[in-house]
């Protein structure tokens, strides 16, 4: 296209230069521009075009136009860009494309985290507890001094020792208040027993899956590369009928049973 005729130009400066030479030497991509200019000089200097759109690859009806509106001297301008629809077919075709493309973008910018799980939360005793002991430890390493680490330390030991009853304590109470009437008993067994891991995310030829649906495919598709026969195109058709062929006639050989090895006589004595 001809920057200075369609866009009603005058005159073209380096910018629009290389603008030219890019839409020259490439094919799917087209530059729009209005027929006015964009931005006014008010005297001071000439009108010039400013705002442009770029499209690649785009079967639509596009229009650009300025809007003249307000005191400043670079008007809006306004680009529409319209699907070629003629029938109800193009029309659900169209509608079809949006919500696929819709669906992909979503697919694509929605990413799967584990949800980290806390050892200890800080509402709870545990939590705070933990938190303190930390606590105490960066002020004994940042002090410095031996004797406030070896407090520290004998401190951790003990919250550590108080932690462990308090949680056997608490267990204890909670098995003795399960009652085999209400299932909660058979309810707990059944946690115990069958406690499931997440599946870890795969590697696929795609990438990384997260979702079960995509880890299936991702099996599939290395079970079809496992199972393919091998094509060669150096293969060896003579090699491969010898190999065939000696292997049929060891399979077809009596099992006979192995008869011992002789024995050798050595110096002074006889090999067993």
């Amino acid at each position: 296209m001809d920057i200075l005729t369609d866009w009603n130009s005058r005159h073209l400066n380096p910018s629009g230069a290389a603008l030219r030479r890019f839409l020259e030497n490439t094919v799917d991509v087209v530059a729009i521009g209005s027929i006015e200019p964009t931005f006014d000089g008010q005297g001071r200097f000439a009108p010039e075009l400013l705002d442009i759109a770029l499209l690649k690859a785009i079967p639509a009806e596009t229009d650009i136009t300025s809007q003249h509106e307000g005191s400043a001297d670079h008007n809006s301008v306004l680009s529409t860009a319209i699907p070629r629809i003629e029938t109800t077919d193009d029309l659900e075709a169209e509608v079809v494309s949006l919500e696929t493309d819709i669906r992909t973008a979503l697919e694509r910018s929605t990413t799967e985290t584990r949800e980290v799980k806390q050892l200890y939360r800080r509402d709870t005793l545990g939590g705070t507890a933990a938190h303190l002991r930390r606590a105490g430890r960066r002020r004994a390493l940042r002090s410095g001094t031996p004797e406030h680490r070896r407090i520290a330390n004998q401190l951790s030991r003990s919250v550590r020792t108080a932690l462990d009853e308090h949680r056997q304590e608490t267990w204890r109470r909670f098995v003795k208040s399960l009652n085999p009437r209400d299932n909660s008993l058979w309810k707990t067994q059944k946690a115990l027993r069958t406690r499931r891991k997440p599946c870890l995310p795969l590697h696929g030829e795609q990438g990384i899956v997260n979702t079960d649906r995509d880890k299936a495919e991702a099996f599939g598709d290395s079970l079809e590369l496992q199972c393919r026969e091998n094509q060669l195109d150096d293969e060896d058709e003579e090699h491969t009928a010898l190999v065939e062929r000696r292997a049929t006639r060891i399979s077809q050989m009596p099992d006979d049973e192995i008869r011992p090895r002789p024995r050798k006589k050595s110096r002074g004595y006889w090999n067993t």
